[in-house]
């Protein structure tokens, strides 16, 4: 599966997905998300929000235990993970 078509099933722009992957958040994924950027941003960067651990249906403190664990690359692959779920339950 291509960055193309693996953006396409997030519902984001594939430029954005590229961002992601280097971890850099954008307003494309924030607004899709619907969180604020920054908080995106310090997730990527290894600070769970509030929003964020909403998203998934945990606590904050637990979101952060499980980012301390999977670091960075585990956090890109957390927030495909709630794109492609997002997208998915909106069809």
């Amino acid at each position: 599966m291509g960055l193309y078509s693996i953006s396409s099933k997030a519902g984001i722009y594939e430029s954005s997905l590229i961002d992601l992957i280097n971890g850099k958040a954008s307003y494309n994924i924030a607004s899709t998300l619907e969180v604020y950027e920054s908080d995106l941003q310090d997730f990527l960067n290894g600070k769970a929000s509030y929003n964020l651990a909403q998203k998934i249906g945990t606590y904050e403190s637990d979101l952060q235990e499980l980012l301390n664990k999977v670091g960075k690359k585990g956090a890109i692959g957390i927030i495909i993970g709630l794109l492609i779920n997002e997208n998915t339950n909106e069809q």
